[in-house]
C-alpha cells in the first residue's frame, strides 16, 4: 500500500467518551483521515455520539456478558482479535490491549495506588493487569510518556529502555481554551453559580475525587481563615457518582455552604473563565490536562510536583512548587493568592506562558514523529 493510503487502528475502550485523551484520539484521527488513510477506532462507546464520519469508522467491542471484574481481559482479547483481523499497516494503542506499533500511556496504576493507599496493587482483573502483561510480552516499538513523572516509573517498575521511552506532553485546544475568552464566559458563569463578587476557587476534573485529592483540598479550604472564606467560594466540576462522602465531609467541616458541585461538561473553558484561582491537589497526577487547560486560559494555579503538567512551568518555579499534595501546602498556596490579585495575576502569565504552544497540533507533529520511527511512513 502507498504511503497516501494506509490501514490505521486506534484502540481505546473509551473513545467517544469526555476527556482529554479523547480530544487528542479524535484529532489524530481526524488528521489521518483528512489525508487519505483509512482509520478504525476500536473501543466499546464509539457508538455514543463521540465518534463523528471524519474521525474514520468506528469499530465497536460489545461489552462483557459475564462479571465486571472481567472487562479489561475481554476487552484487550477482542480488541487485539480486531487488530488481527484488520491487517493494519500500524496500530496506535493506548494502554489497553497488548499488540500495537505504539502505545500511548496515561496512567501510572500500581504507582497511584501506592501513593494513595500505601500498598501493593492487586492487579487482577484491572487495567493494571493488562499494563503488566502488555511491557512482559513486550509487543510493541516505542512507548509514548505523557510526563517525565510517568517515563521514570516505567523504567524503574518494568526494567523498559529509556531510549524507547519519548516523553509527549498531551497538548490542548487553544481555540477552545483560550484565555482572551475571559470576557465572552466570566459574567455569565459566575451569575449561572451566584458567587457574586467572590474569589471564585475551582478543582476541575474528570472524577476519581480521592486521586485528585477533594478531601484534602476540603480540609485546606475549611482551614482557612474566617476572612478569606468569607470573601470566597469553592467550585467543583466532576462527576457526579462518587461525591457523596466529600459532600458529608464538607459538611462536617461547616464549608458546604461555600461549595458549588456542577456536572463535568464538553465545555469546561466556561468554568474556567470563571475562576480565580484554580486548585489541583491531586495525589498522582501523571500529567493532568485540566492544569493546563486552566494557565492556557489565564487562571494562576496551586498544584503539586506529583502533577506532570508541573514539567511545562519554568525549573525556578517547579522548584517552588510542593513536592506533594497536603492540606497546609494547599492551604498555604490559595491564602497567598486570595490576598493578591497581583500575585495572581503574575502566576497566570507565567503559566499562560508555559504552555501557551504545547498545543494539540504540536502533540500531533510530535506523535507523528514518534510513530514515524517505529515505522509509519506517510507523508507529513
Amino acid at each position: 500500500m502507498s504511503a497516501q493510503g494506509k490501514r490505521i487502528a486506534i484502540v481505546f475502550r473509551g473513545i467517544g467518551d469526555i476527556g482529554g485523551t479523547n480530544n487528542t484520539i479524535a484529532d489524530h484521527a481526524r488528521h489521518f483521515t483528512s489525508r487519505g488513510h483509512a482509520v478504525d477506532l476500536i473501543g466499546e462507546k464509539v457508538h455514543k455520539g463521540g465518534v463523528t464520519p471524519d474521525m474514520g469508522r468506528p469499530v465497536k467491542i460489545s461489552r462483557v456478558p459475564l462479571l465486571n471484574r472481567y472487562k479489561w481481559r475481554w476487552f484487550a482479547a477482542r480488541a487485539d482479535r480486531a487488530v488481527a483481523a484488520g491487517d493494519y499497516d500500524f496500530v496506535a494503542g493506548h494502554g489497553h490491549h497488548l499488540r500495537q506499533h505504539v502505545v500511548s500511556m496515561h496512567n501510572c496504576l500500581h504507582l497511584a495506588h501506592e501513593i494513595i493507599h500505601g500498598s501493593a496493587l492487586d492487579a487482577r482483573g484491572g487495567l493494571a493487569e493488562i499494563h503488566d502483561r502488555m511491557f512482559a510480552a513486550d509487543r510493541f516499538g516505542l512507548c509514548i510518556c505523557n510526563s517525565r513523572l510517568m517515563r521514570t516509573d516505567l523504567v524503574d517498575r518494568y526494567g523498559v529502555d529509556a531510549a524507547r521511552l519519548p516523553v509527549i506532553y498531551p497538548g490542548y485546544r487553544p481555540a477552545q481554551f483560550n484565555r482572551d475568552d475571559r470576557a465572552r464566559y466570566r459574567d455569565t458563569v459566575r451569575a449561572e453559580l451566584d458567587c457574586g463578587d467572590a474569589v471564585l476557587i475551582g478543582l476541575v476534573t474528570s472524577g476519581d475525587y480521592e486521586k485528585r485529592g477533594l478531601d484534602l483540598l476540603l480540609e485546606a479550604y475549611a482551614g482557612l481563615d474566617t476572612d478569606d472564606r468569607e470573601r470566597t467560594l469553592l467550585l467543583v466540576l466532576g462527576k457526579q457518582g462518587g461525591s457523596g462522602p466529600f459532600l458529608d465531609q464538607a459538611r462536617a467541616l461547616g464549608v458546604a455552604d461555600r461549595l458549588r458541585f456542577v456536572a463535568h461538561t464538553r465545555e469546561p473553558q466556561r468554568y474556567f473563565h470563571a475562576l480565580d484561582i484554580c486548585v489541583h491537589p491531586a495525589r498522582i497526577e501523571e500529567f493532568g490536562q485540566s492544569v493546563q487547560e486552566a494557565m492556557a486560559c489565564g487562571v494562576p494555579v496551586v498544584t503539586n510536583r506529583r502533577v506532570g503538567a508541573v514539567e511545562l512551568l519554568p525549573q525556578g518555579l517547579q522548584n517552588d512548587t510542593p513536592p506533594v499534595a497536603d492540606a497546609a501546602s494547599i492551604r498555604a498556596g490559595l491564602a497567598g493568592l486570595i490576598a493578591s490579585p497581583q500575585r495572581r495575576q503574575a502566576l497566570a502569565e507565567i503559566g499562560y506562558a508555559a504552555v501557551r504552544d504545547n498545543t494539540l497540533q504540536t502533540n500531533l507533529e510530535r506523535t507523528l514523529e514518534v510513530y514515524a520511527r517505529a515505522g509509519l511512513d506517510i507523508a507529513r
